[in-house]
């Protein structure tokens, strides 16, 4: 509220219009902020969609055995064998150890998809705690590749056009929603990209032949043709 002539006045509503939609309330309040710092206000820019990796259980504890292992052989074999500074370069291991699991575990509550009016952007929240961003807007977009699986997740990778030297990119991967994601692209892409890519084909309602099944293989579309 702000005050007014000794009375209070509401505020006026926020120009991000964002929504209390499901992608929304499901993101954790710190990519929630990842997003809201990228939106801009100025251009009238609307969020559509967002949503972040999801990591099974089984991945999580494969990776866990994997990182157990790796750390416990060399930490024995250093401390054993090597004198003085074994100890030392077993703490160095164990260290670089959390840099090299860590951020595979935890890309769930670090990076985050989000799908504007405008563009399609990847924020990434680092082990330093800067963050990253990879952006692509919608006009620059050239090629669409699009992968989805039977369990609702899928991939997108939207690439931009005319710079076969310097590849930029946007990669949004394993989210739950992967469909609702794909509405959004097919409304935004040019219509040429989005029927190469066969968004319109994926997410037609299946037929009694099984036609237009989200779990297909991926399809790419360029639209340098």
């Amino acid at each position: 509220m702000r005050q007014r002539g000794g009375e209070y006045a509401p505020l006026r509503a926020s120009p991000l219009n964002l929504t209390d939609d499901a992608y929304w309330t499901a993101l954790p309040d710190i990519l929630q902020a990842q997003v809201l710092v990228q939106l801009r206000s100025k251009e009238r820019e609307q969020l559509l969609w967002a949503g972040a990796p999801i990591i099974r259980t089984r991945t999580i504890l494969i990776l866990f055995a994997i990182w157990s292992l790796l750390l416990i052989v060399p930490v024995c074999v250093l401390v054993e064998l090597v004198d003085e500074t074994g100890g030392w370069w077993a703490l160095t291991w164990a260290v670089v150890s959390v840099f090299i699991f860590v951020p595979r575990v935890s890309q769930g509550s670090r990076v985050v998809f989000a799908l504007t009016t405008l563009r399609a952007f990847v924020s990434v929240r680092t082990m330093y705690c800067s963050i990253e961003t990879r952006t692509i807007n919608y006009r620059h977009v050239g090629s669409v590749r699009v992968s989805a699986r039977s369990d609702g997740t899928g991939e997108v990778v939207l690439r931009k056009k005319d710079d076969p030297y310097n590849v930029e990119e946007v990669r949004i991967y394993n989210v739950k929603g992967f469909r609702d994601a794909c509405r959004v692209l097919q409304k935004a892409l040019a219509p040429s990209i989005v029927e190469r890519a066969g968004l319109s084909e994926m997410l037609s309602p299946p037929d009694d032949d099984g036609d237009g099944d989200c779990s297909g293989e991926g399809r790419e579309a360029s639209g340098d043709q």
